[in-house]
């Protein structure tokens, strides 16, 4: 966690002081520092409330669960908002639904591009972590809500993101 990061948990303390007194995770939506911003900017203002990830790129953290606080990053690794995970499932990517495309906030938010779209992120994720690609491999499907955000200092930008 960088210093503008534990600066940005502290404010958030001081007003949840029941939070615990490290995030769960600091994560950034998104391929590019670009797509970060842009991402960040679809979670501060509500449009976007979900997201997804393979099992095996969260070996490290683990799994989201609900109550979880995090904080979201843009791409210059500022903090743009606390999340609180409010519902975890694991779900096979051909099974994803309409609402959770919809909720995931990006693009024109149809289940149709969302698979079109992150079918080729996770084939390339897949391919990356020598895993094989197939619409039935599992999805740690999440859903948030934002609790916090400081966005005194950023400006938004128009971008689009994935994650």
């Amino acid at each position: 966690m960088n210093a503008e990061v534990s600066r940005f948990w502290s404010r958030f303390r001081a007003a949840h002081p029941d939070a615990g007194s490290e995030p769960f995770d600091v994560f950034r939506v998104g391929d590019t520092d670009e797509s970060a911003d842009g991402g960040a900017d679809l979670i501060v203002s509500g449009i976007k409330t979900a997201t997804s990830s393979l099992p095996e790129e969260l070996v490290d953290i683990g799994i989201p669960f609900p109550g979880a606080l995090s904080v979201v990053i843009d791409g210059n690794a500022r903090p743009r908002a606390v999340v609180e995970t409010m519902q975890v499932s694991q779900t096979p990517f051909g099974e994803v639904d309409a609402m959770f495309a919809h909720d995931y906030g990006e693009w024109d938010r149809t289940l149709e591009t969302w698979k079109a779209r992150n079918g080729a992120h996770y084939r390339a994720v897949c391919e990356g972590l020598g895993l094989e690609w197939h619409e039935q491999r599992e999805l740690i499907c999440e859903r948030f809500k934002v609790v916090f955000s400081d966005t005194a200092h950023h400006a938004p930008s128009r971008s689009m993101s994935h994650g």
